[in-house]
């Protein structure tokens, strides 16, 4: 991902147009594959050492801030190495041991102070001991590996990083999706839920469908932590083979413009259909449901829940009963407070059974507002819970078992 001041676009007519570059641009490409081998062969030089090593690079090409952006999508491949344990002891007893000599014979004598802290530290090298004073601050975490990637390839990702950039500081965003392959949809849609967001979905013409995703800049809260899976989201919309996004959006204190992507945007997903984004809290779940439920078997895949007058909803996860019913659960998590209302709305107008159960985060729980709703909603009251961080196993069992008594038509 790359940071604001990284960002290219233009501004024309209330749009905002990322400057996207040419791929196939050879001196270009050069640039990535001259920085790449300064972190190839970086291995245990520090943050500090690799950011001087590569800054004739980026200021001798002509556009130095295309060369800061790629730079900064080499540097995320890097993997360095954590502080050491024991790092704070040890300053300490170096701090002590210095205070010692600072009062004895030889503080005049910068040399010999060193020499005889040094001593006394076990260690041989003075200029290493004062290295390792600090070797906790980021700069100085020495270089461990590095993911090389070819230049083309970073160049996409680069295209990728201007257009998901916006989309951090998104009002809302708008998608048209045409996607006849069976696949490519099942894949969409598991990215859409892996991320934890949630879209009002209705069906169009020519076989689409339009999803309007709440952007994090419409929430109150956790709008960094919600705008950066929006954001990373956009690879998996660009997989599919025909598609449009619009998004309202304001970067700094500059007026909101429209950010409007589509299949000729040129945008190359990096995603796989075996990319698997599936948080660790989805994965313990399953194992749990399966261990301790014996009557309700946990689905792999959730299919699109009709909720009626052409609404659909993607369910987190589905059950199947011994007894052949099958019953959906949606989460809704902090930042999912603009489509809670809509969706209890629905399911409480609802004229047929929709089994679809619902949980609620206690933290969005506790807002006033949305307090009293789930008090008043009569679908949330029969078939939702509330829950901190994600749903015990027993808590979606007793819900689901209050599906048995409904009659499917």
């Amino acid at each position: 991902m790359l940071t604001r001041e990284l960002l290219r676009y233009d501004r024309r007519e209330g749009r905002l147009i990322p400057r996207f570059v040419d791929t196939t641009t050879l001196i270009l490409q050069n640039l990535v594959r001259d920085l790449s081998l300064v972190y190839a062969a970086g291995e245990g030089q520090s943050r500090e050492e690799l950011a001087d090593a590569v800054l004739p690079l980026i200021n001798s090409y002509r556009s130095p801030m295309i060369a800061k952006g790629v730079n900064k999508l080499l540097l995320d491949r890097c993997t360095f190495r954590e502080s050491l344990e024991g790092l704070e002891e040890q300053r300490m007893a170096i701090f002590t041991t210095a205070a010692k000599h600072l009062r004895a014979d030889d503080r005049d004598d910068l040399e010999l102070f060193r020499r005889a802290v040094v001593r006394d530290m076990g260690r041989d090298d003075p200029d290493q001991l004062a290295l390792d004073l600090h070797a906790d601050l980021p700069v100085r975490q020495p270089l461990m590996a590095f993911d090389s990637i070819e230049p083309e390839d970073l160049l996409h990702r680069y295209n990728m990083a201007l257009a998901q950039g916006p989309l951090i500081w998104s009002h809302a965003m708008t998608l048209y999706i045409w996607e006849s392959d069976i696949g490519k949809r099942r894949q969409f849609f598991r990215h859409l839920k892996f991320f934890q967001l949630l879209a009002t979905i209705v069906p169009t013409s020519e076989k689409g469908l339009r999803l309007d995703l709440d952007g994090p800049l419409s929430l109150f809260d956790v709008t960094r932590k919600y705008g950066i899976k929006l954001a990373n989201f956009l690879p998996a919309v660009c997989a599919l083979s025909r598609w449009k996004v619009t998004a309202m959006t304001r970067i700094r204190n500059e007026p909101a413009a429209t950010l409007e992507l589509d299949e000729t945007s040129g945008l190359k997903s990096h995603y796989t259909r075996t990319t698997a984004y599936v948080p660790d809290e989805f994965t313990t779940f399953a194992a749990k449901f399966k261990e301790e439920v014996a009557d309700w078997k946990i689905l792999t895949t959730s299919p699109l829940v009709e909720l009626g007058g052409q609404e659909m909803a993607i369910p987190d996860f589905s059950f199947r009963h011994k007894n052949g019913i099958t019953v959906h659960l949606e989460l809704f998590h902090a930042w999912h407070e603009g489509h809670l209302p809509r969706r209890l709305a629905r399911l409480d107008g609802s004229h047929k059974p929709v089994f679809l159960a619902v949980g609620v985060d206690r933290a969005l729980s506790k807002q006033p507002a949305l307090s009293k709703l789930l008090e008043n909603s009569r679908w949330f009251q029969d078939h939702g819970f509330v829950f901190n961080q994600f749903p015990p196993v027993k808590r979606v069992e007793k819900c689901l078992d209050g599906f048995l008594g409904v009659e499917m038509e």
